[in-house]
């Protein structure tokens, strides 16, 4: 078994009710057990967090090194090729359920 570290936590009655719930359902052995695996999904939610943070930074620098090459759209060309990307899909879709 890994090494553990005793820490005191303190719950509301709610959460104290809950965590006795999980465990009485049997899919946990214990209310560490159940705090651990919160811990899991908390972990697990920040680093998709501090992905999808990296990917919007990486997607605002490439569109302002795009601007510094002068490789820029005005805004009533971007409309019409977007609607024209979305009717084509749309398109493929009814051919698809057709």
């Amino acid at each position: 078994m890994a090494n553990r570290e005793n820490i005191s936590v303190s719950f509301t009655p709610r959460q104290a009710k809950f965590l006795a719930a999980c465990v009485a359902s049997g899919r946990y052995q214990s209310m560490s057990e159940v705090v651990r695996e919160g811990l899991r999904l908390l972990e697990d939610q920040q680093a998709r967090r501090q992905a999808e943070l990296e990917r919007a930074r990486a997607l605002i620098q490439e569109g302002a090194d795009q601007l510094d090459r002068g490789e820029v759209v005005d805004g009533e060309t971007f409309f019409r090729e977007w609607d024209e990307e979305l009717d084509a899909l749309e398109a493929a879709q009814r051919r698809k359920t057709e």
